[in-house]
């Protein structure tokens, strides 16, 4: 008996996979602008994507982000007895950035001219 594999195409599954992969990128981006916390880091994601990017949580990347020396985090007291923490990107994460920027364009560069090329490649043949 032959076991299904389940395929990425499926346009859900493709866009929940590429949100993932681009996630560490874009709170590292966004702790580039300025020190954030959680929840702030999540709106932002949302409002400058204009919804296209929405995350239910971000721990799994700050943590991996945070393990790798890649932001650090500071609390400030906001309220008497209430601290919140803030994270902010280091200078490995500054040069993490610089390389996986590199390496999304260099990738994102390379699909898009592929695509281009729909129903051109082979004609003929």
């Amino acid at each position: 008996m032959s076991r299904k594999i389940k395929i990425t195409g499926k346009e859900d599954s493709f866009a929940e996979s590429l949100q993932n992969c681009l996630g560490e990128m874009l709170v590292l981006f966004l702790l580039k602008q300025k020190s954030m916390y959680t929840y702030e880091i999540n709106q932002e994601i949302s409002r400058i994507s204009n919804g296209t990017f929405s995350y239910k949580s971000l721990y799994p990347y700050i943590y991996r982000l945070k393990n790798a020396d890649c932001i650090a985090e500071e609390s400030q007291e906001i309220a008497k007895n209430r601290t919140r923490i803030y994270f902010h990107i280091t200078e490995h994460g500054l040069e993490h950035l610089v390389n996986i920027k590199r390496k999304y364009r260099e990738l994102t560069t390379a699909a898009n001219l592929m695509l281009d090329l729909d129903d051109m490649i082979y004609k003929g043949n």
